[in-house]
């Protein structure tokens, strides 16, 4: 499609040096792709073949920028996105809609701020030179939001930055800064791009209103199509892929419609091909955003998972990324007062934590319409740049360990590792002594420094429980603390990974596996492996001894374990102890045992389905609570009294209903709802008639919904088909777990 807004010479002389600084980078080397092999198909199996790079793997910290028409009003109710600002402001009666209308009046359409858009102080080089200075180590910066505003020279479009408003290639120059040759190391550069646009009316069907009077507005710039992913999308994506060669792709707006919509697969296929193929190959990542899959947001999709405003409970071993503002905010929100903003104490500690869980941490910044970023934004990137001079060794890198908490002291730590050594890190400082595992692989002769502190080797001993208790020096430094455990002579340390059902059943075996892993960038010795389990438990086998590991090679034992028919519900512990090089430890493994959850895997179904979150979602055994975790189901908005129901598959004893609710948002929907059980079907739509149908037995719960809510049923109660239900009339219904406890054997 030609452009439908003409060029002006200025712009076009800029794009054309952009095109010229743009070339693919020759800062390749040092990669690991290679070319060679088959090359990727657009295919589900193909392209989630495709590894995570390791720059990804390593650099851990990454800015995120939001920029576009929503930083001129830069405004949003505490607590919401800016960036939503057109969305809100066609939602009657929002506070947006109230604020637009007070301060701009009722004939002002958003279109508008694209020509007040000026960007008039934007300095990429001095972005670059920040991000740097932040420690950060890639960028990924919004090529096009939801409001269908590309920052970039569009062919496709004239809906674009060089066109309207600035009149410039914003990401072409923000690349080109990042590239710049003789700058010392690079950062990686990547693109945000929205699928889909609110208000296209080619992706719409229907023509952009006014939110107050309902007339017709332009929507400016954008040309009309027959094929809104094939004529429109597809094309500018790989125009960014073509044009600026990015190190990322990283897609959203998904939810909006199934992966067979988006047809992402073959551009996908082609960017991972061309990154593949050239003389100096590179490695490149790809969001899980960038759908090929229908309802597989928390999946291995693609090279990375995108958590958005949440984190990780615990280590995922399948690398994720989590997105954050440093305010509540991606886009600049001048309605944000100081208080809503992280700490850059709470910064760092979010970052080691999410480093110590394998994630990466992509930290927002919002710039103003002018170009410059607000000196809040500024001052939090760098103290977190002064804070990883000092410690970023245990940051970069590295990769998680055994776990990433400390279970077992008073001190609030977190794990990395590196090679031979262990990084502990205290995000506030532990007193006199600093308490870490039993398991801290130390023997005679391993030292214990803080990094930035002169003061030497720390005395350390292990106490009764066989904890490391470490003698802490004078305090240096802030935010967070980093005590480095070394042995001479051990180059390299394995963890251990172990898999079990979440839940193990009173006298039934069950299958594991124990994954060992080299956590090392060079060869490892030989490992012993011994497994023990509680008294009246049997695990089989319960030793063995695995060969020398390659650098972040993994072995896999496999073993059989099952507690006594006797033994109660509750947690316990399996001990694995490692003999690795000149060291032994014992690492704990946590279990539960329960009576058997009857809804697990089973069929559910739901009134409606919104937001590509299917039923089956709630019985997946991921309790996380988190929309983009993919733990959460949803029926449509506005419903007719939603319900979510489960067929066990055969009439069982029932005892109880435990129902887990959300995380991330919304959570007071989940209230005044019904818990129903029969062994018949339950048909009815209506809630009175679902409840008083011959066979139900119905619980009410007035109250909002816990992590979990425990609804006991009345004893004797049997059922195959347990519904919920809420008693609201139109609200959705969301659920992040249902399960059903069979009643004790």
């Amino acid at each position: 499609m030609r452009r439908t807004v003409r060029r002006t010479a200025a712009a076009a002389a800029l794009a054309a040096c952009a095109a010229l600084l743009l070339a693919p980078p020759a800062s390749g080397a040092g990669d690991s792709a290679t070319d060679g092999g088959r090359d990727y198909e657009p295919t589900v199996e193909s392209l989630n073949s495709h590894p995570t790079p390791r720059w990804f793997e390593d650099d851990k910290f990454g800015i995120f920028i939001h920029w576009g028409a929503y930083s001129v009003p830069a405004w949003g109710p505490r607590g919401s996105y800016a960036e939503w600002y057109w969305n809100y402001l066609n939602s009657p009666g929002s506070p947006t809609n109230a604020h637009h209308r007070d301060t701009y009046g009722t004939d002002a359409d958003y279109d508008d701020f694209i020509g007040q858009w000026k960007a008039e102080k934007y300095d990429p080089e001095d972005w670059v030179e920040l991000f740097k200075d932040a420690g950060a180590k890639y960028f990924v910066l919004t090529s096009k939001h939801h409001e269908g505003l590309a920052l970039y020279d569009s062919a496709v479009s004239g809906r674009d930055t060089v066109d309207l408003g600035p009149k410039r290639d914003l990401a072409g120059e923000l690349f080109a800064a990042a590239r710049r040759p003789g700058q010392g190391e690079q950062l990686k550069a990547g693109f945000y791009y929205s699928l889909y646009e609110w208000f296209n009316p080619s992706y719409t069907g229907r023509p952009v209103t006014n939110p107050y009077t309902g007339a017709t507005v332009p929507y400016t710039g954008a040309p009309a199509v027959g094929d809104y992913v094939g004529d429109y999308m597809a094309p500018q994506m790989r125009e960014l892929i073509d044009r600026y060669d990015p190190d990322v792709l990283w897609c959203d707006g998904q939810w909006e419609k199934p992966a067979s919509y988006w047809k992402t697969a073959p551009v996908l296929a082609d960017y991972y091909n061309k990154a593949k193929n050239r003389p100096r190959p590179k490695e490149v990542a790809v969001a899980n955003r960038c759908k090929i899959e229908t309802g597989a947001l928390d999946s291995t999709e693609l090279d990375f998972q995108t958590p958005e405003y949440t984190v990780k409970p615990d280590i995922d071993p399948n690398k994720w990324e989590a997105s954050r503002g440093i305010a509540h905010s991606y886009g600049y929100n001048q309605n944000e007062p100081e208080e809503d903003h992280l700490t850059s104490d709470e910064l760092v500690d979010s970052l080691i934590d999410i480093v110590s869980k394998n994630g990466n941490l992509l930290l927002d910044v919002g710039p103003r319409a002018d170009g410059t970023i607000p000196e809040i934004q500024r001052q939090r990137l760098l103290d977190m740049g002064a804070w990883l001079r000092t410690n970023g060794e245990a940051v970069y890198g590295t990769t998680y360990w055994h776990h990433a908490e400390e279970p077992s002291g008073d001190d609030d730590v977190r794990y990395t590792v590196k090679d031979g050594a262990l990084y502990a890190t205290a995000l506030t400082w532990p007193g006199a002594e600093l308490t870490l595992g039993s398991d801290t692989p130390v023997t005679a002769g391993s030292r214990i420094t803080l990094l930035g502190s002169d003061a030497g080797p720390l005395r350390w001993h292990r106490d009764a429980q066989g904890r490391v208790v470490v003698k802490t020096p004078e305090e240096t430094g802030k935010h967070a603390y980093i005590f480095k455990v070394t042995t001479p002579g051990v180059h390299s340390l394995v963890r251990t990974r172990t898999e079990l059902p979440q839940e193990l059943n009173p006298g039934r075996p069950v299958d594991g596996s124990l994954t060992v892993t080299n956590t090392a960038r060079h060869t490892a010795p030989s490992t012993g492996v011994r497994l023990s389990a509680p008294a009246g438990w049997t695990v089989t086998p319960s030793s063995t001894v695995l060969k020398p590991l390659g650098p972040g090679a993994d072995a896999k034992v496999p073993f059989t374990v099952a507690p006594p028919a006797s033994a109660p519900s509750g947690t316990y512990t399996l001990d694995i102890t490692l003999r690795h090089g000149r060291l032994t430890s014992t690492t704990k493994v946590t279990v539960t045992v329960a009576k058997e959850n009857l809804a697990k895997g089973r069929p559910a179904t739901q009134q409606s389905t919104g937001y590509d979150a299917p039923a089956s979602r709630a019985v997946d055994g991921n309790t996380d609570g988190a929309f983009f975790n993919g733990s959460v189901s949803h029926t449509a908005e506005p419903s007719q009294q939603a319900w979510w129901q489960v067929d066990l598959g055969a009439s069982k004893s029932v005892g109880e209903v435990q129902v887990w609710n959300r995380t991330d948002c919304c959570a007071d929907r989940l209230k005044d709802f019904w818990v129903l059980t029969s062994d018949a079907p339950i048909t009815a739509d209506s809630l009175e008639e679902a409840r008083s149908a011959p066979g139900v037995t119905a619980i009410h719960v007035p109250a909002q919904a816990g992590r979990p809510t425990t609804v006991p049923l009345p004893p004797g109660t049997t059922g195959r088909h347990v519904r919920i239900q809420l008693s609201h009339p139109t609200n959705p219904l969301t659920l992040a777990e249902v399960q059903v406890r069979g009643t004790q054997p």
